[in-house]
């Protein structure tokens, strides 16, 4: 079976767009599952900018950076899911486009994408809560460092009936919610 034919199997059961205030990016809302005991997926579609200054670069810095909270939640409030994970320690698994320069001592950039953060299988069709939070604004400075990052756009999407997607390429989890 080929990817277009993998693509059209899916539905699009919710996008939520996110709203930027005091540098968070919330996302609350619920959605409704139809199928039985087939993949689900959450992605997300952003774009962010970033600056970095450095004299003595240490890239594991990075990874520590715009934290997110993820959470689903059956009908009846009991959470069946939760992560906490730094954004940009996520998003440097992919390859995401992005229109910047580097050079000696600066790096800036422009990065978007679309990214699937998690694949599961919910315990039944029904209605699901899913509550997201980022950090949508930092600025960090320490001596010989500085990195500031803002998102500009960040829409959440629901899909079901999904194609796992399976291999190092891929990096996002995937749960079986029943369990």
């Amino acid at each position: 079976m080929d990817w277009r034919r993998k693509i059209s199997l899916d539905r699009e059961v919710v996008r939520f767009e996110g709203d930027k205030e005091k540098g968070r990016i919330r996302i609350s809302g619920s959605f409704e599952i139809t199928s039985f005991q087939k993949w689900c997926r959450i992605g997300l579609v952003f774009r962010f900018s970033e600056t970095v200054k450095w004299y003595e670069y240490e890239p594991h810095i990075g990874v520590q950076f715009n934290n997110y909270r993820l959470s689903i939640a059956d009908r009846m409030g009991n959470r069946l899911f939760s992560e906490e994970r730094s954004f940009m320690e996520f998003v440097s698994l992919f390859k995401t486009a992005y229109a910047g320069q580097r050079f000696l001592g600066r790096y800036t950039a422009t990065h978007k994408g679309n990214v699937a953060i998690l694949d599961f299988i919910p315990p039944s069709p029904g209605r699901y809560k899913l509550d997201f939070n980022l950090a949508a604004d930092e600025d960090f400075t320490e001596p010989g460092h500085k990195r500031m990052t803002s998102f500009q756009e960040l829409t959440l999407y629901v899909r079901e009936g999904v194609e796992p997607l399976e291999g190092p390429a891929y990096p996002h989890k995937r749960v079986n919610l029943k369990k």
